[in-house]
Formats: C-alpha cells, structure tokens, sequence
C-alpha cells in the first residue's frame, strides 16, 4: 500500500520531469535558431508586435524621401504583417551572436519575399493562394526552401516581379531593426572592434536576458508530466485544490476549463 510520502515523491518528480520536458524542448528551438517558436518568443513578439505596428505604419504615413529606402519598398504593404516577420528574424537570431548586417539582411529577405508574395496574389490570386497553402503545410522545410520553391513557380508562370538587391534588402533590415530598439527596448547594438574592424552586433538588452530567464523559469515548473495518484486524491473543498497532496503542484480546478 502506497503511502503519503511516496505519492509527495511521485509528485516531485512530476515536477521534474516536465522542467526536464521543457528544457529539451526549448533546448532544441533554440538550437535550430528558432527562438521565436519558443514560449518566450512568441510572448514576447505577441507582447510588442502592435507598438511596432504603429511605428511602421506611421513611416508610411509621413513624407517620402529619396532615401528612405524602406518605405519606399514596403509602402502599401500590411504593416503589421512588416512588424510580426521582423520581429520573428529578430529573435530567431539572439539565439546566436549574430552581426547587424546578417540579420538585417535576414530581415530584408523576410518582408521581401511577402511583398513578393502580395504582389503575386495580386496578379494570379487563385494559383497564389494554393501555391502558399501547399508550401505552409511542409513543416519540414525551412524558409529558403519554400522561398526557393515559391520563387520556381512564379518565375515558371511567366510572371515578372523584381527582386530587390542585396543593399536594399539591408537597408530595409537596418531601419526595421532601428524602429525595433527604439521602440521595443528588447534589443541593442554592441560594438566590437575586430582585426581594426568595427563590427556592431544585435544583442538582447540585460533586461531582456533577465526577463526570459525568469519567464522560463516559471513556466517549467508550470507544466509538470501528470500521472495518477498512486493514493487516494485529496479531496476539493472548493473549486480550487483537490487531487494532488504536496505543494509540488500548483492547485487544479475541480473541471479542466481552457481560457
């Protein structure tokens, strides 16, 4: 017979299991610089896509100039649409010291290939849509692949959209990232001088390090590897509370609801 103390163990390694779950799972995101994919990225792109939302939209509201290079390019576009896919190339590349120049480019390329993409919808929207649905299915592939596949087609269907260069594709990256820390506050540049070369790198600011420490923290031991009890539950008083004996488990709700 299965006593208190071993049902208070079993719940322990609950606990443990999941911050192990947990740690793997964002271990290998962040690995494959996926860092947006991880439950600290998407909440902090959910967190500060609307603010630069704004920010971009305003940039397309003001006064066009010879050299403002990314509103030139992207003006019309869905700003939002600009904001989410910055702020996803943004934080794939803190997972890695990455140099301003590589992820502006990486930038660029993103919202280039959607404003490729927009204006290939505007030519042949129906063979667009299920050419896009086709490639969003393979999970599998990353982003240069369907890029590369996508491009194949509209190329092949005799459709001429233009590439913009690689200049433009950093400019526009450049800017973005720019409305991004002045903004946002989540990233800054550091400067490095390497063989008499200064170099500036995208780095995530201190309190944005802090804030996801603590964030990852407290969601590993927010999802535990639930088993029965190996004892009879504890009984609910109230809504809250029943099930599980020890303080290990947060108290759960007499019904599972989702919010």
């Amino acid at each position: 017979m299965a006593t208190v103390d071993e049902q208070i163990e079993l719940e322990y390694q609950m606990v443990q299991s999941g911050i192990e779950r947990y740690s793997k799972q964002h271990s290998d995101l962040m690995e494959k610089n996926l860092g947006s994919k991880t439950k600290h990225g998407r909440t902090i792109i959910k967190g500060i896509v609307e603010p630069l939302e704004i920010q971009i939209q305003k940039l397309y509201d003001g006064t066009a100039t010879p050299r403002n290079i990314c509103r030139n390019l992207t003006k019309g576009m869905d700003a939002g649409a600009v904001a989410y896919l910055a702020l996803v190339c943004v934080i794939d590349n803190l997972a890695t010291s990455s140099t301003l120049l590589k992820v502006a480019r990486s930038v660029g390329i993103q919202v280039e290939t959607q404003k490729r993409l927009d204006d290939w919808l505007h030519l042949d929207e129906g063979v667009a849509k299920n050419m896009i649905k086709e490639a969003e299915k393979k999970s599998d592939k990353g982003f240069d692949h369907k890029r590369h596949g996508l491009d194949h087609k509209i190329k092949a269907d005799g459709h001429e959209i233009a590439y913009w260069t690689n200049e433009q594709r950093i400019q526009v990256g450049i800017k973005l990232i720019d409305l991004i820390i002045e903004h946002t506050g989540i990233i800054k540049l550091d400067k490095r001088i390497q063989k008499n070369k200064t170099i500036w790198y995208v780095q995530p600011t201190k309190e944005t390090v802090t804030w996801i420490e603590a964030f990852n923290d407290t969601n590993s031991i927010a999802m535990p590897r639930y088993c029965p009890c190996i004892i009879e539950p504890r009984d609910w008083d109230d809504f809250w509370g029943g099930g599980y004996h020890s303080q290990h488990i947060n108290k759960l709700p007499f019904v599972r609801i989702h919010a």
